[in-house]
């Protein structure tokens, strides 16, 4: 309510009129849930963009590759003598399936993503599925290899190798953190990647030979194209 000053002129009808606010972008209505709160819910956040497909025992639908229930994982986790009580740095955790896995069978995992919406599915997935033992960092893992001070029992580098622009670099950042390292990766053999078209492609001819550690290495680059949309 506007009232009379008791010095100056009263203020006019224009001078007194507040701006309506502008109208709700329909949009933005999308963005609230109107069900009663639930795990599927969290997941449906990111609807059509998971790869993962959660262990039936969850009820859960998302992707459909069972990250959950991966026997690569299975493997490292018997081939480590277990990892109950062991702390585990996890490189690229995608949507934290091999990260579930790690968790339930006993190990304290730090994960680290550099995409952004992974590293949001990775959060989701830990609320949903309640990995107290697990914490995801959001950012670039070599910088972090090459300046902490921590040290893990076990490095899990599952499909990262293969995207790295210096390979042998990483793996040297990751012997300072730990003397245990398990790696599922691609590697180049020439035959293949000749024989077929669609990854010959991909690949520049030039080689890139680098020397580490008094040892000499060919790399072969491999270029994303058209993957990259």
């Amino acid at each position: 309510m506007l009232r009379r000053r008791k010095h100056g002129p009263t203020p006019t009808h224009d001078a007194a009129r507040t701006e309506a606010p502008a109208p709700v972008s329909e949009g933005i209505l999308d963005q609230y849930v109107r069900s009663a709160p639930s795990r599927q819910a969290a997941i449906d956040i990111f609807a059509g963009e998971w790869s993962s497909s959660f262990p039936a025992s969850t009820g859960l639908t998302a992707g459909t590759t069972p990250l959950f229930e991966d026997p690569r994982i299975t493997w490292t986790i018997e081939r480590a003598g277990g990892v109950q009580g062991k702390r585990v740095l996890e490189l690229g955790p995608l949507e934290a399936g091999h990260t579930s896995m790690l968790h339930e069978a006993g190990a304290t995992v730090v994960s680290i993503e550099s995409n952004s919406r992974a590293f949001v599915k990775c959060l989701i997935v830990k609320e949903v599925l309640g990995l107290d033992r697990c914490s995801f960092l959001l950012g670039d893992f070599m910088p972090y290899l090459q300046e902490t001070d921590e040290r893990f029992d076990l490095v899990v580098a599952s499909g990262v190798l293969y995207h790295s622009p210096d390979p042998l670099g990483l793996l040297e950042s990751i012997a300072r953190v730990a003397s245990r390292v398990a790696i599922w990766t691609h590697y180049f053999e020439p035959e293949v990647v000749a024989a077929d078209p669609s990854q010959t492609r991909m690949f520049v001819p030039e080689l890139e030979t680098v020397s580490w550690h008094g040892h000499e290495f060919e790399l072969h680059r491999r270029n994303y194209l058209e993957s990259l949309q």
